[in-house]
C-alpha cells in the first residue's frame, strides 16, 4: 500500500505515505475507492417503501432518505458507517437531540398503525440517529462525474461515505485531488505534488481556494464543524487579498499591502507595504475595504445575469469592473467576467487578453506548483478565444489544459475533461496541416505562456501536449511521444489530416 491510516496529535486520524510519492508529470493515482454507501439525490415526489417522510423531518426529506437507506444495510455496513468520524458533543448534534426531544412526545402518541417505521426506528434509538446525521455532515462527499462529453458537471449521484478517502484532511493547498468516477460509485485520489513518508494526504473539501481567508474558514465551519489552520489560513496576512500601496497615487511605489482577517469576527489591518513599507491609515483601510465590498455585491449580481444568459445586457457593467488589485482574488473574476463577455461578443482578441490576466493572477497566488481544474478550465477557455487569433498560441494553451487535467485526472481514454481539451488540441493541430485556413493575425505572441510553469527541459518533446518524450520514433528527430496513449492518438489526427481516416477512428 503506499498510504495508510495513523493517529496523529491535533488532526486525529489521517491518510500519509507510507514512502515517497513522486507525481511526476503525469500525475500519480493513489487509490480508487469504492463507496460504503451511496445515498442517491432525492427528487421530486419524495417517498419510500417505509412511507412519507414524517411531518418532523419536512424540514430535510434528504435526511430521512438518507436514513432509510442507512436502515436497508447490513448491521456490519451499519457499523462501519458510525465508525466514521464524528463529534457527537458539537452545537449541531445538540441541537438534533433537543429538536428530537420536541417532537418525541407527539410522535409516541399516534396510534401504531399510524407511524412510520422508520421515524420510529429514529425514536427508539435517538443517540443512534444522531450519530448518523453528524457522520454525514463530516464525511459525505457530493458524487457528480463530469458530462460524457467533457462540458461541464454530469448526473448527480447524491453523495457517499468512503472509509479511507473520508479520513483525508483538508488543506487550501492541498496535495492530492480526488474526483468522482463516470460511473459515480467511486473516489480516485492522485497526488498532484511529491509527498514524502509519513506526510499527510490532504485534499481541498470545498473547492474554494481562491476565496478569502475568513470565507473559507467560515465555510469549512459551517459544512465540516472545524476551522481551518492549514498553512494558508494561518499565515500572518491574506494571500488573496491585496491592495495597492496607500503612496501610490504620489510615489508611484509598486508594491501593495496585504489585508491580515483571520475570521470575519476579527479586525481587519492592512500589512506595510511590500515595497516601500508604507503604512496604512485606518481610513485607507476602511475606504478599500468599503470597495472591496462593493466590488463583491457587483460581481455576485453579474453572475445572476449570466445565469440568466444576459451578459450582454450588462456588458457596460462588466467593462468597468475596477479590481482593488491585479493579484487580489476578486481580479480573477473581474477578468473571467470580461473573458465570458468578449467571447460571446466575438472580440476574441480581448477576450484572449481577460483570460490570460484572470490566468495570471491565479498563478501568482496559488503559484506554479499549484495544480487546479480551474486553472486548466481557464487555459481551455484562453485556448478557444485564441483559436480565432493565433492558432499556434491556441495550440499552447491547450497543451497547457491537458497537461494539467492529465497530471489531476489521467489520462483521456478515460476522463471526459482529458478528452475535451484534448479534442480541441488535436482539432488546431489538425489546422495546420492547412495554412489557408489559420488566422493570419501574429497578434498576442506568447500570451499563452504568462504565469504558468513550463515542462523539464528535453531534447524531443512529446508532438502532443508538449511535455519531455518518452518514446522517440525511430529517426530521433521527428515525432517523439511522452507515452503510448498520445502517440497512437497524434498519429490518427495526423492520418485523419490527410484524410486516410474517419474522425471517429481518432479515439479506436
Amino acid at each position: 500500500m503506499l498510504i495508510e491510516v495513523r493517529e496523529t496529535k491535533t488532526r486525529g486520524k489521517a491518510v500519509v505515505a507510507t514512502r515517497r510519492l513522486e507525481p511526476g508529470l503525469s500525475g500519480l493515482e493513489v487509490i480508487t475507492e469504492k463507496a460504503l454507501i451511496i445515498f442517491p439525490t432525492l427528487g421530486r415526489g419524495y417517498g419510500n417503501e417505509d412511507g412519507p417522510v414524517p411531518d418532523f423531518l419536512e424540514p430535510n426529506p434528504q435526511l430521512f432518505s438518507d436514513w432509510c437507506r442507512y436502515l436497508e444495510q447490513p448491521k456490519d455496513v451499519q457499523s462501519r458507517i458510525l465508525g466514521l468520524y464524528t463529534d457527537m458533543k458539537c452545537p449541531h448534534a445538540n441541537a438534533l437531540r433537543d429538536y428530537l426531544h420536541q417532537y418525541e412526545c407527539q410522535f409516541k402518541e399516534q396510534e401504531s398503525n399510524q407511524r412510520n417505521k422508520a421515524a420510529e426506528r429514529i425514536f427508539s434509538d435517538v443517540e443512534e440517529f444522531v450519530q448518523f446525521t453528524m457522520v454525514i455532515r463530516f464525511n459525505s462527499v457530493e458524487l457528480q462525474p463530469p458530462a460524457e462529453d467533457g462540458h461541464g458537471p454530469g448526473p448527480n449521484y447524491g453523495h457517499g461515505l468512503f472509509e479511507l478517502a473520508c479520513k483525508m484532511n483538508h488543506s487550501c493547498r492541498p496535495n492530492c485531488v480526488w474526483f468522482t468516477t463516470q460511473d459515480g460509485k467511486c473516489k480516485e485520489v492522485r497526488a498532484i505534488a511529491p509527498i514524502e513518508a509519513g506526510e499527510e494526504l490532504t485534499v481541498d473539501y470545498v473547492g474554494n481556494v481562491l476565496d478569502p481567508t475568513p470565507q473559507r474558514r467560515e465555510d469549512l465551519f459551517a459544512t465540516k464543524g472545524f476551522v481551518c489552520e492549514c498553512d494558508r489560513c494561518s499565515a500572518e496576512h491574506d494571500d488573496t487579498r491585496r491592495f495597492k500601496c496607500i503612496a501610490h497615487s504620489e510615489t508611484q511605489c509598486t508594491g501593495f499591502h496585504f489585508l491580515d482577517q483571520p475570521t470575519y469576527s476579527s479586525t481587519a489591518f492592512l500589512v506595510d507595504c511590500s515595497c516601500c513599507g508604507a503604512k496604512a491609515t485606518e481610513e485607507y483601510t476602511q475606504t478599500v475595504m468599503q470597495e472591496e465590498i462593493a466590488l463583491v455585491r457587483e460581481i455576485n449580481e453579474l453572475d445572476e445575469a449570466l445565469d440568466l444568459d444576459c451578459i450582454v445586457n450588462v456588458q457596460d457593467r462588466i467593462e468597468q469592473l475596477q479590481p482593488p488589485h491585479r493579484y487580489h482574488s476578486l481580479a480573477e473574476k473581474c477578468y473571467q467576467l470580461k473573458g465570458e463577455l468578449y467571447s460571446n461578443l466575438g472580440e476574441y482578441e480581448c477576450a484572449a487578453e481577460a483570460y490570460a490576466k484572470s490566468l495570471d493572477c491565479r498563478i501568482y497566488i496559488l503559484g506554479t506548483d499549484y495544480y487546479s481544474q480551474g486553472t486548466a478550465f481557464i487555459c481551455e477557455k484562453l485556448g478557444d478565444a485564441l483559436k480565432h487569433v493565433n492558432v499556434e498560441e491556441a495550440e499552447e494553451a491547450y497543451k497547457r489544459a491537458v497537461r494539467c487535467l492529465e497530471l489531476m485526472r489521467g489520462a483521456a481514454d478515460e476522463d471526459p475533461y482529458v478528452k475535451c481539451a484534448m479534442k480541441k488540441l488535436l482539432t488546431v493541430q489538425n489546422r495546420r496541416f492547412h495554412i489557408d485556413d489559420l488566422p493570419k493575425e501574429t497578434k498576442l505572441k506568447g500570451i499563452a505562456e504568462i504565469g504558468l510553469k513550463n515542462p523539464p527541459p528535453s531534447d524531443f518533446s512529446c508532438q502532443l501536449c508538449g511535455n519531455p518524450a518518452m518514446i522517440p520514433s525511430a529517426s530521433r528527430d521527428a515525432l517523439s511521444y511522452c507515452c503510448e496513449f498520445h502517440k497512437r492518438v497524434h498519429y490518427a489526427n495526423v492520418k485523419r489530416s490527410c484524410g486516410l481516416i474517419e474522425e471517429e477512428k481518432t479515439w479506436d
